[in-house]
């Protein structure tokens, strides 16, 4: 009898990332308190690890929302880039909030750290206590939508749209 087995370590996108940075990459990562207001970081080059919770304050005080997540290693068609998410916001009048779903400096080029006109998020694994990046973004989602009603396979979703705090649709593209 043959076995096999799938060994998963360490890759970008399973987990956070986080711990295959070098420690010039890891300080352009900022772990924020969770109980600090986190609405108005400057775009200084650096990604802000953030709550659920504290995302949901900034879109409660934004008419309209859009909040993307993006995979550094997506190369689907439905995975858009920083310049092209912040146009169509800008020309639609959202509140943009960029999220990193996990770290690969590699794929996240310069021109996205420096290049940014809004604060660039990520989620805080250190805060949901896992860096299985499945289970952060579940627990992230979930704090997003504070109490709403949201479909199961929203989780799944890209683009979260919100109106006056409130969720009104989500999106694979």
């Amino acid at each position: 009898m043959i076995l096999q087995s799938c060994v998963i370590t360490n890759t970008p996108g399973f987990y956070s990332g986080y711990s295959q940075l070098s420690e010039n990459e890891k300080s352009k990562i900022v772990f924020t308190d969770p109980q600090r207001e986190i609405c108005n970081i400057n775009t200084d080059g650096k990604i802000y690890s953030v709550t659920g919770i504290q995302l949901h304050e900034c879109i409660s005080s934004s008419q309209k929302a859009i909040v993307y997540f993006w995979s550094p290693n997506c190369s689907s068609e439905k995975c858009y880039n920083y310049n092209f998410i912040n146009e169509y916001c800008q020309d639609n009048g959202y509140a943009l909030f960029f999220i990193v779903e996990y770290y690969d400096f590699k794929k996240t080029n310069a021109e996205l750290l420096s290049g940014a006109l809004s604060a660039l998020y990520s989620v805080n694994e250190r805060y949901y206590k896992t860096k299985y990046c499945n289970k952060y973004m579940r627990l992230f989602i979930k704090d997003l939508l504070e109490n709403q009603q949201y479909n199961k396979d929203d989780v799944y979703s890209n683009f979260f749209v919100f109106q006056d705090g409130k969720l009104v649709r989500t999106s694979l593209e």
